[in-house]
């Protein structure tokens, strides 16, 4: 999971996010104005075919920025999110839980479910598990994640998710999806894969070109009896 909670890192910690925040937005880095875009579009569809107010979840929310956005949208009635840390966030629309007490104490139905850049911290190999328990809450999954394409990309990928992760103690993934093991997962799970944005571009300038758009997919799941 994605550990986002400023008020638990040290003062060192917040400098070093603070700078690399700044850095980011500076060169082309800011990832969440086309996320939150994209996410936005999946998520009114879904609530032009369900006609009523939609519940999300968003998983390994961190914090909760995309959900933020999200809140804003009419349509919305209520978001939880889901990570590690331990928070008491609420907005009127917004609550944290605990990932632990999410998957014990949950009995909500959810009609869609957002996984951004989750799933290769949960690890490439397990990422069905997660996606199978994900099956019983939620019809919708929109999944966003990587693709590697060989030892370099895969590395360059690492890079940039220790530049990104490191002051939040997140674990740095030894490899990522390609289309071949993504295909894998989805056969794994009871969902079909309705819809894939691959070469999506998340960022601009210099990050960018460091991480251009093949690295980065964007998919809609939806559950599939079989």
């Amino acid at each position: 999971m994605i550990r986002f909670n400023n008020s638990k890192l040290s003062k060192n910690k917040r400098l070093l996010v603070f700078i690399s925040n700044a850095i980011r937005k500076i060169f082309g880095g800011d990832r969440l104005k086309r996320l939150s875009e994209i996410i936005i579009s999946f998520s009114k569809q879904i609530y032009s075919s369900k006609k009523k107010k939609i519940i999300i979840l968003d998983f390994g929310c961190g914090s909760m920025e995309i959900s933020k956005r999200l809140e804003k949208l009419p349509y919305v009635k209520q978001i939880i999110g889901v990570d590690t840390y331990v928070s008491k966030f609420r907005t009127k629309k917004m609550k944290y839980i605990q990932y632990d007490d999410f998957f014990k104490k949950n009995k909500k139905i959810f009609d869609v479910v957002i996984a951004v850049d989750v799933l290769h911290h949960v690890g490439i190999d397990k990422s069905h598990i997660i996606l199978k328990k994900l099956s019983k809450i939620s019809k919708n999954i929109i999944v966003k994640d990587h693709f590697e394409y060989n030892f370099l990309s895969r590395q360059l990928l690492r890079f940039v998710d220790f530049y990104a992760n490191y002051a939040y103690d997140v674990n740095i993934p030894k490899k990522y999806f390609n289309q071949k093991s993504w295909k894998k997962v989805i056969n794994k799970i009871p969902f079909k894969e309705i819809k894939i944005i691959t070469n999506f571009q998340q960022h601009d300038g210099l990050f960018n070109l460091i991480l251009n758009k093949k690295h980065h997919f964007v998919s809609h799941l939806k559950y599939d009896k079989r």
